[in-house]
């Protein structure tokens, strides 16, 4: 089984969760797991696949199917049968469901962004922001929940990696609410979704260069799903996202929603083990720099050195609240 990013898993996540709540999925009533039929799965493809990935048939239930032989590959350490892997799959998808409904009582998206309208002409945006930062203990509680239910699916390898991935995706949410979300605020202030926008496609290629290699060339059902780790590839990877998509939002207007998504990943960085292993690979490029200019060869040893989203994520996020 092959090491992998988390992003592309959570962007399927995310998607699930913004349909959700943006009205995709009614969570009026029960928390029927075939709610999720209502997802959009072309948009997930053109959103978070390399080309090469986008025109292939893939349906919901493949995507479920992949799950449940995820966690029966899990668990093949254990007696044969002791483990229902189609139970636990579906627990994960009432638990995604359950995580929708719970993040939608704290924060309804077109709630938000009518207070955001109402309040940018008069500069009251951190008033916004505070009243719904003060639940962040609650966001945490979500996603603390629905990571118990991801738990029985986890290698021994991936468990040993979840807490650290747990405290990123706290960290996440303590820097949007820094200062009762001051970040976030100044962020909207400085046209920083209009950044985004203008960066989508620039942005969408920096994920794809950085995380591609971690998809199969033609998609299978009986494609073994990654392991959900951190480990030194996946920080370089993560690293060069970072550096192209922070690159791309230096070009934007003003220079201050750059500044913002770059603190957001060196925030995120230092809950983790990335950093020596980024430092490593930057020292061991210097090094190559006198011997690549020597040969005459320039990109043969030019390093790709980009980061998640955690900032995709965030953008994602701020995007639709602009």
């Amino acid at each position: 089984m092959s090491n992998w990013s988390p992003r592309p898993l959570c962007a399927l996540l995310l998607v699930l969760v913004a349909n959700a709540a943006l009205g995709s999925v009614d969570l009026a009533g029960s928390l029927d797991p075939s709610l999720l039929e209502s997802v959009d799965v072309d948009q997930l493809k053109s959103n978070y696949l390399p080309p090469g990935l986008q025109n292939v048939n893939i349906t919901l239930a493949d995507f479920q199917k992949l799950l449940q032989s995820k966690c029966a590959k899990a668990n093949d350490h254990l007696p044969k049968g002791s483990v229902n892997a189609s139970a636990l799959g579906k627990s994960i998808e009432e638990a995604g469901l359950h995580l929708v409904e719970c993040l939608s009582g704290l924060a309804n998206i077109t709630e938000i962004q009518a207070e955001i309208a109402e309040a940018s002409p008069k500069g009251d945006l951190d008033v916004v922001f505070e009243k719904y930062c003060l639940r962040l203990p609650q966001a945490k509680t979500c996603l603390k929940n629905f990571n118990d239910a991801l738990l029985p699916c986890l290698t021994t390898d991936e468990k040993s990696h979840n807490a650290m991935l747990q405290r990123i995706a706290d960290k996440l949410l303590e820097f949007i609410c820094y200062k009762n979300g001051d970040q976030i605020a100044l962020f909207i202030a400085e046209e920083g979704p209009e950044c985004l926008e203008q960066s989508r496609d620039g942005i969408a290629n920096c994920l794809n260069s950085s995380f591609a290699g971690y998809l199969p060339k033609a998609f299978s059902t009986e494609w073994d799903m990654p392991q959900l780790v951190l480990g030194p590839r996946q920080c370089v990877d993560l690293y060069t996202f970072e550096t192209c998509t922070v690159g791309l939002l230096e070009k934007c207007k003003t220079i201050t929603p750059s500044n913002i998504v770059e603190s957001m990943f060196r925030y995120v960085r230092k809950e983790s083990s990335c950093q020596s292993h980024i430092d490593k690979v930057k020292q061991q490029h210097r090094r190559a720099l006198p011997l690549a200019s020597g040969s005459g060869s320039e990109s043969s040893l030019s390093l790709h050195l980009t980061w998640t989203s955690a900032s995709l994520l965030m953008a994602t996020l701020l995007a639709r609240l602009a």
